[in-house]
C-alpha cells in the first residue's frame, strides 16, 4: 500500500475557500442571520520534517499571517498540498475555509488579530477577530 492509499491528501486551499465562498453565498440569500465562526485557533500539531519534527515552520506561518493581514486572499490561496504538507499545516484548512468565506462577504482583512511565534507546544498562535455585516 503507498502513503496516498494510506494518507490521502485533504482538500486543497483553493477548494477550502471555495466551499467556503459557495456556503457564504447561499447563507446571504437566507432570511436569516448567520454567524460564521471557524472551529478553533491557529494552533496546529503537525510538525514538519523539515524541521526534524522539533518546531513548527514558523517562517511558513508567518507569510499566512501576513498575508491574512493584508487580506491577501491569492496568496492563501495559492499555497499547494505539498506545501500544506511540508510545513505541517494540515490543521489550518479550517484557516482557509475561514478565510474563502471573508473575502467572500468583501472583507479586506480582520478588526483584530495577533500572532504568537512560538517553538513549543507543537505551533505558533494565531488569532483573528472579523467584524459583522
Amino acid at each position: 500500500m503507498t502513503e496516498a492509499e494510506i494518507d490521502p491528501p485533504g482538500p486543497t486551499p483553493e477548494r477550502c475557500m471555495e466551499v467556503s465562498a459557495a456556503t457564504v453565498r447561499v447563507l446571504k440569500e437566507s432570511p436569516w442571520r448567520v454567524a460564521v465562526v471557524a472551529s478553533s485557533s491557529w494552533s496546529h500539531a503537525f510538525l514538519t520534517r523539515k524541521n526534524y519534527f522539533v518546531y513548527p515552520d514558523v517562517e511558513m506561518d508567518l507569510k499566512l499571517y501576513d498575508a491574512m493581514v493584508k487580506g491577501d486572499y491569492d496568496f492563501w490561496r495559492g499555497v499547494s498540498n505539498d506545501e500544506v504538507a511540508a510545513s505541517g499545516l494540515q490543521e489550518v484548512r479550517n484557516w482557509w475555509t475561514l478565510l474563502g468565506a471573508m473575502e467572500e462577504l468583501g472583507h479586506k482583512g480582520p478588526h483584530y488579530s495577533d500572532f504568537i511565534e512560538s517553538y513549543l507546544l507543537n505551533s505558533d498562535k494565531g488569532f483573528a477577530i472579523y467584524e459583522p455585516v
